[in-house]
């Protein structure tokens, strides 16, 4: 029964039970690095979101948890500063990152619980939640949440490439452009190595590669603060990547450990234009997987493309030969007729740039 389940929802990471969580997230199907409580501690610290973690116990044992934060949702236009205040926030379990529920027990009152947590969680005008989830395995609650109103989607997905098998047939899959560059860069001299403990100084330059990167793309940049709070908080959970060129450095990739999913995790690039022409990209994908390989990984994840065949990172990341993995996104209205408003709008707004690309 759901009701000798209690509920504690944490404003901070600071106050959850460091241990036994983290205890949870090994413990419990589709556990990752995302739900741990460094991850935690590194999102409140490196991002303006505020967290809303939900905890479920019985008998003084952790049975169950879903970490939240609370983040604008996303609009097309940008919203005049006097009106800030009015703009439509919800629930997200998680971003950046990925979350969803653990859950160790019996999972009907266990997630129950967790969801109400949730409704307890959304104070301060939150319109909805959403649960974006790294393992696809989460399917398995499907019914469940369908009959408590969540909607399932894949608009994003993953790559990820099978590592039991030798380093030698997963270079094999490899579109024969990309083991090109990558032999290209090898015989132009560029090496490609692991930075151990990187320092605040190392940090700041991969920084600023990977903000050129993401300012040229138009993608979604992080604060510093973010990058310094990862390796403050994960410690050697966070493996970074340099590639060098006559004692230049011409590219970077930061990758997390996630120890609990016994996969290698590319989360974020820095790669000048200028440097392009060395190929470092490719150098370095070929160095993590067989440094991954070396350290027991089970897979080598891509991190997180849209699901879109068209689409340039897809289709880059595609010719490595990853087995493609959807992200599940579970998401619920909590204000009702507003979010049924918002829904409408987003559709339509989805429907007219896909009419406008065609």
């Amino acid at each position: 029964m759901s009701a000798d389940i209690s509920l504690d929802v944490h404003a901070s990471a600071a106050t959850l039970p460091e241990s036994r969580w983290n205890d949870l997230v090994a413990r419990a199907p589709g556990g990752s690095v995302f739900h741990r409580t460094e991850w935690l501690h590194a999102v409140e610290r490196g991002t303006d979101l505020t967290p809303r973690h939900v905890a479920a116990v019985r008998d003084g044992t952790l049975i169950g948890a879903l970490p939240n934060a609370v983040s604008d949702v996303g609009l097309p236009v940008e919203i005049p500063d006097f009106a800030a205040g009015l703009a439509p926030r919800e629930l997200v379990s998680l971003e950046p990152g990925f979350g969803g529920p653990l859950v160790t027990d019996d999972y009907r009152p266990v997630l129950d619980r967790l969801l109400a947590g949730v409704r307890a969680a959304a104070t301060d005008d939150i319109w909805a939640h959403r649960m974006r989830t790294l393992d696809p395995g989460t399917v398995r609650y499907a019914d469940h949440l369908d009959a408590r109103g969540y909607d399932a989607s894949v608009l994003t997905c993953q790559l990820v490439l099978d590592l039991s098998r030798s380093t030698e047939t997963v270079f094999e899959d490899w579109d024969k452009e990309r083991r090109r560059e990558a032999r290209r860069a090898r015989e132009s001299g560029v090496t490609a190595t692991v930075v151990d403990d990187p320092s605040s100084a190392t940090l700041t330059e991969f920084y600023d590669a990977y903000a050129a990167m993401i300012d040229r793309v138009e993608g979604v940049r992080y604060p510093p603060e973010f990058i310094h709070a990862l390796a403050d908080c994960l410690g050697d959970r966070l493996v970074l990547f340099r590639a060098d060129l006559d004692g230049e450095t011409v590219g970077w990739h930061l990758y997390l450990r996630d120890d609990e999913q016994a996969s290698l995790h590319h989360f974020f690039s820095g790669l000048r234009e200028e440097h392009f022409s060395h190929h470092p990209s490719s150098l370095l994908h070929h160095a993590a997987i067989e440094w991954a390989g070396g350290e027991g990984f089970e897979t080598y994840n891509f991190g997180e493309s849209n699901a879109d065949a068209d689409d340039g990172g897809f289709g880059y990341k595609s010719q490595y030969g990853g087995e493609v993995l959807p992200v599940v996104t579970w998401e619920r209205g909590l204000a009702r007729a507003r979010w049924g408003a918002y829904r409408v709008a987003r559709r339509l707004y989805r429907t007219y740039r896909a009419n406008a690309d065609a």
